[in-house]
């Protein structure tokens, strides 16, 4: 059974199929991919780094100049801390404080579901994080929860949106070093 299930799970499936299923395995959110994109990203088992999962187009070695901030199509489900894209415009700015090689691309964010803190609970955001080139191509597309912990803090007056936008920075210097 193990060896089937293996198996099963290295199996490829073409875009238009895996695009008809993924209507019921993908998040309920709100979401910047289409159906093709979507079956993309279902079919990463596992991203093997900081996200949980990470699809990479073909032949994209991981470089690019700049990552632009997508105001229009960046998006936050009401039950998010209001400046928590803000937050996210700014750690991603940081990263192209670094010197890098490449075309633009563009950063749509999308936070589809978060869940508040409660009695003994961190608050908990659900992000879709997709990069686009000139001609609108999905160039690498992310799906990760973030929890917002204060072992993840730099001070005690850190917010959740501060502590989640840090960790996603983190996240993309290093699934793109």
């Amino acid at each position: 059974m193990k060896n089937l299930t293996k198996n099963l799970a290295s199996i490829t499936l073409p875009p238009l199929l895996a695009a008809t299923l993924s209507a019921a395995d993908f998040h309920a959110g709100r979401t910047q991919l289409t159906a093709e994109e979507r079956g993309r990203i279902l079919q990463v088992q596992d991203a093997g780094g900081p996200f949980e999962q990470l699809w990479k187009a073909p032949g994209f070695d991981g470089t690019w100049g700049l990552l632009k901030w997508d105001p229009d199509h960046s998006w936050a489900v009401a039950d998010a801390p209001p400046d928590l894209l803000d937050q996210v415009r700014e750690e991603v700015g940081q990263v192209n404080q670094e010197p890098r090689k490449g075309d633009d691309l563009s950063l749509t964010v999308t936070v589809y579901r978060f869940k508040r803190q409660g009695f003994l609970t961190n608050p908990v955001g659900s992000f879709e994080l997709v990069a686009r080139n000139r001609e609108g191509k999905a160039v690498w597309i992310a799906l990760d929860r973030v929890k917002s912990s204060q072992s993840l803090a730099n001070s005690l007056a850190d917010s959740d949106s501060q502590i989640m936008a840090r960790e996603l920075r983190r996240k993309l210097r290093v699934a793109f070093q």
